[in-house]
């Protein structure tokens, strides 16, 4: 049974199948697939840049786990609204994923609340994932303590993707939507937008809701007409 915190939950389209898995980041992807099936257990943190796709693949691992286990998901950048009462009432859930710890990092209250669910977790054998920018040894922790509790366990880095692999997770995404972006396209949208993973991906659903709507293929005045929009 599915154990989400508040109001969030996951996002759709977030599975391991629909993560462009690069050699950099094989590892990562492999682990976190096992976690998933309970077959590693632990604290786990996992670091990179903005636009790595850590959320992706921590969002996957809480798809596949829920399956079979409760989980509680905390992406800490959309509920930092609730102060440290996001932390509360994770005990029930086998697999807790505590996404962008570096929001509340500076803050003592929400050091202290950190602090204690980690405790908490390994007191209840819950498998805990943390994710942040930057890797654990390198973090602004106010609270001693806290420092060294992201020592705990293993930490991965997960590697931003060239622009070459880019373009081959836009056209992967492409197909799992059921069309082809021909190279052609993809370099258009590169010479004319960020190449930051995200914005490429929310243009690619842009282009195919314009192609579901008006019924027509995907071709370079459709992607035009859908940008402007």
């Amino acid at each position: 049974m599915q154990q989400l915190t508040l109001d969030i939950s996951l996002r759709d389209g977030f599975q391991f199948e629909s993560f462009y898995t690069n050699r950099d980041n094989a590892d990562v992807v492999n682990l976190l697939k096992l976690i998933a099936l309970d077959k590693e257990q632990g604290q786990f943190f996992f670091w990179g840049k903005t636009q790595t796709g850590k959320s992706h693949l921590l969002q996957a691992c809480c798809q596949k786990a829920s399956i079979t286990a409760g989980i509680s998901y905390l992406p800490l950048k959309s509920l930092s609204h609730y102060g440290v009462d996001c932390f509360k009432n994770i005990y029930n859930a086998s697999l807790v994923v505590i996404d962008d710890i570096d929001i509340v990092l500076g803050k003592p209250e929400s050091e202290e609340a950190l602090f204690h669910l980690i405790n908490e977790t390994r007191q209840n054998k819950q498998t805990l994932l943390l994710s942040a920018s930057n890797g654990p040894r390198h973090l602004n922790c106010k609270l001693p303590d806290l420092a060294s509790r992201l020592l705990w366990g293993a930490s991965y880095q997960v590697h931003e993707l060239s622009d070459q692999d880019k373009f081959l997770a836009l056209q992967l995404r492409a197909r799992q939507r059921g069309f082809e972006i021909p190279d052609h396209i993809v370099d258009y949208l590169y010479k004319r937008y960020p190449r930051e993973l995200d914005t490429l991906m929310d243009i690619l659903n842009n282009i195919d809701k314009k192609s579901l709507s008006t019924g027509r293929k995907i071709t370079l005045p459709l992607i035009k007409d859908a940008l402007k929009e």
